[in-house]
């Protein structure tokens, strides 16, 4: 996951787990029964999000950076800070979004909802031509010894990671309307 766009879609889907998890917040009346929904959001952010982001800032830091930054100047502790905010994020999106959406207050939601999913998609999409390279940083800005990533451990590790991480936020997202 590239590394502009691992926080955003954090909060996107601690939004999403938030919704997911209104009707279990709003029947409890024991306090850790109503926070079910905000710990698995943060067992998500740790387990799945975050070390998907860290396999991409360390397996492939320039593809992880999309070509912007050359990850050679930039310090280990931006790449560490960057994991805990994504595994941040998505508790964050929860608590952002919890207490209206135990309301059922839907407009509210998609206020909070829209604007950042609307960005990550416009920075995905417009990311998409330099994260379908697989290059270093000298070689995607020299244009030269560039490949696709089809067929490289980076596209595979792409598609590994993306099964994983559609499989997480589906099997959450279930349990989650479950404890409802």
């Amino acid at each position: 996951m590239p590394a502009a766009t691992a926080p955003l879609a954090g909060f996107v889907l601690g939004v999403a787990f938030a919704w997911a998890a209104a009707d279990e917040r709003a029947r409890a009346t024991d306090p850790l029964r109503a926070n079910r929904g905000l710990a698995l959001s943060v067992l998500f952010g740790l387990f799945v999000l975050s070390p998907i982001s860290a396999y991409f800032l360390s397996s492939a830091p320039d593809w992880s950076y999309a070509y912007w930054v050359d990850p050679e100047r930039v310090p280990a502790a931006v790449g560490f800070g960057l994991v805990v905010l994504v595994a941040a994020s998505v508790p964050i999106g929860f608590l952002v979004a919890a207490a209206r959406a135990r309301g059922r207050q839907s407009a509210w939601i998609l206020r909070i909802l829209i604007p950042p999913s609307v960005f990550l998609l416009l920075l995905l999409g417009a990311t998409l031509p330099r994260l379908s390279v697989d290059a270093t940083y000298a070689q995607y800005n020299g244009d030269f010894g560039t490949h696709s990533v089809t067929g490289t451990p980076l596209g595979y590790g792409l598609v590994w990671m993306s099964a994983v991480l559609v499989f997480s936020v589906v099997w959450t997202l279930s349990w989650l309307r479950r404890l409802g």
